[in-house]
């Protein structure tokens, strides 16, 4: 999951980290940090989002538009525009066709499928058709290798280069898993408005498009192309449409989109917006092919997991009211647990108080008691030195604490990096981040999103060192706030967050026990109890992944100080974790059969796994 930064109006400095292997990686949240050549830029923040290397606030969506009228030729994408909507059909290879629809079979009946139906309903919708064998395909898999200000990316039109930025501001995957296929087919992208919530979007049809459709969920509070190297270029190369918003988390895009600091609590809008995309996506698929899809899917990681859960619980919902179900099942990668009433209730008045909340297993409380836990990087008592590091487990003081937080201790190799991640940006201009990792960090933004603060009110207890190098105000306002600082009002919030276990349609969930940022007992184990609670245990299944990481960029080993000595990867964590990809994928498999086939996936269960031999390939996997 990423995170927001809020830094007032300071500049935020931002950088392109580029590999030979073209898997430079970001640090926002999910992300990770490859340094080996580096391009610097100044820009103010919009809305304080975090630094990401590759891009700073923008919005990732072609923009351009004309006038109505004739088609017109040119070597950049041409649009033919609509009152309401854009149309761009090209190609980035040697044939470019631009204004007519495409006239090719659809795989779902006998006409032509009407490409343009496809953008109807978005603000600044615009098509786009990739050819695939050598441009790349919907899935953009040539885009990873290049290197921003090189004569391959300056080639790219301006809307092209926008997408490289905004993917490569975002990797997640591995570097033994850059996505290589390049399939032909659709892409559309826009801005798509329901009552109050405006979120942007990628939709991605194949030209062998096999009638189903799944809609993603977004880590953190990511971009619309962060999920196109961990699960949108595998789906699509299967056949799958595939669609995915950015939670309306765009800072500084179209109007109506939100920040965590804004007051506003947006993030109880994730859940209905996963809806918003499955109907939105189910109609045009519909209306462009002739015949609605076979099946919709969900599936997410992090706080996409989290969306998700809570999109197929809001299904239930619609379905008890007489609405017809959206989706036909789901997958929840590492998601976020938000405990609703029955759980926070502890001593059952059928009141739950801020006491309650501050017990509970939730993402404020988990990653705050790890930042306390840990200690600030320069406190001289902290728990995050290569000595600490280096003990067998990895820091023996920390493990009770953290485990009673909610972390395995398969986990704990990873502690000491996510307590410091940023602090590397220090020496860029950023002197505010020393000592910041995700721990502090992600617990002061989403305190702040549930509590409804802005930059300023949040400032109380903020994760950045002071001016005068002065530690972080969190510490000292943590140690003495009442209730961790809840009140009546935050537990209002939570509550409406809450993720109930109570969905009609098949979930599976896959976490790993090395996830050091949504810790498995936390967001894995608790929730599968609230389904055991609440819910219907028989339609849902939990498969923990033994030496499983949060993402799979991060368990490369390769982009994070593990032991906090200054070097970054030397420590060949990568022996520890094993990519979870290939799991996600698997048990996505799982769930297409269970749904079309009828045939339950297996029994949840914690698989066994060799984390110096990872699996590569979802196919050669069985639980």
């Amino acid at each position: 999951m990423a995170l927001l930064v809020a830094c007032g109006d300071s500049a935020v400095t931002t950088t392109d980290t580029d590999t030979s292997t073209g898997t430079d990686t970001s640090t926002g949240t999910d992300g990770t940090t490859t340094t080996s050549t580096t391009e610097t830029t100044v820009e103010p923040p919009t809305t304080g989002e975090p630094p990401t290397t590759g891009e700073t606030a923008t919005t990732t969506s072609e923009t351009t538009t004309t006038t109505t009228g004739d088609t017109t030729s040119t070597t950049d994408p041409v649009d033919t525009t609509s009152d309401t909507t854009t149309t761009t059909s090209t190609s980035t290879g040697p044939d470019t066709t631009t204004g007519d629809t495409d006239t090719t079979t659809g795989t779902t009946g006998d006409l032509p499928p009407d490409l343009d139906a496809l953008v109807v309903g978005l603000d600044g919708g615009v098509r786009v058709d990739w050819l695939g064998g050598g441009d790349g395909g919907i899935e953009h898999s040539t885009y990873w290798p290049l290197v921003k200000g090189s004569a391959e990316y300056d080639a790219l039109p301006p809307g092209e280069q926008k997408k490289v930025d905004a993917m490569k501001a975002s990797i997640l995957h591995s570097a033994q898993r850059v996505p290589t296929s390049e399939t032909p087919g659709v892409e559309v992208t826009g801005a798509l408005t329901v009552e109050e919530r405006t979120q942007e979007l990628v939709f991605a049809v194949p030209t062998d498009y096999n009638g189903r459709l799944v809609v993603l969920g977004t880590p953190g509070t990511r971009n619309e192309w962060s999920s196109h190297g961990v699960l949108l270029s595998w789906l699509v190369s299967q056949g799958y449409a595939v669609v995915v918003g950015n939670k309306g988390m765009t800072n500084g895009g179209v109007d109506g989109n939100a920040t965590m600091l804004n007051k506003l609590h947006p993030s109880q809008h994730w859940g209905p917006m996963m809806l918003d995309l499955g109907l939105w996506a189910g109609e045009r698929l519909t209306a462009a092919y002739g015949e609605a899809p076979t099946a919709v899917y969900a599936a997410g990681l992090s706080n996409g997991g989290y969306q998700v859960r809570r999109a197929l619980e809001l299904d239930r919902l619609r379905v008890l009211q007489g609405e017809p179900a959206v989706f036909a099942g789901g997958v929840d990668w590492a998601g976020v647990f938000y405990p609703d009433a029955r759980v926070l209730d502890t001593d059952a008045d059928a009141v739950v108080t801020p006491a309650e909340l501050a017990a509970s297993d939730h993402l404020v409380r988990t990653n705050e008691a790890a930042a306390l836990t840990m200690r600030y990087a320069y406190d001289p008592l902290t728990e995050t030195t290569p000595a600490n590091y280096a003990q067998i487990p990895p820091y023996p003081n920390a493990q009770a604490a953290m485990q009673a937080a909610g972390f395995d201790p398969a986990s704990a190799t990873i502690w000491g990096a996510y307590n410091t991640a940023f602090d590397y940006l220090k020496g860029f201009g950023l002197p505010q981040f020393k000592g910041v990792g995700y721990y502090n960090f992600t617990g002061y933004v989403f305190r702040a999103e549930l509590m409804g603060h802005d930059a300023t009110e949040a400032a109380a207890y903020s994760c950045y060192t002071g001016p005068n190098d002065e530690p972080p105000a969190m510490y000292e306002w943590l140690a003495q706030a009442q209730n961790a600082g809840f009140t009546e009002e935050h537990v209002e919030w939570a509550l409406a967050n809450a993720t109930t276990g109570e969905f009609s349609a098949p979930l599976i969930s896959v976490h790993g026990d090395g996830d050091g940022l949504n810790g498995l007992g936390a967001h894995g184990l608790s929730y599968r109890a609230a389904v055991s609670a609440f819910g219907t245990p028989s339609q849902h299944r939990l498969y923990v992944v033994s030496h499983g990481g949060h993402v799979d960029a991060h368990s490369d080993g390769l982009g994070l100080d593990f032991d906090f000595d200054g070097t970054l990867g030397e420590e060949n964590a990568a022996d520890r974790f094993v990519l979870m990809q290939p799991y996600a994928e698997r048990a996505f498999l799982y769930l297409v059969d269970w749904v079309e086939n009828q045939v339950p996936a297996p029994a949840g269960k914690t698989i066994a796994t060799d984390p110096a031999n990872d699996v590569l390939d979802a196919d050669s996997l069985s639980f």
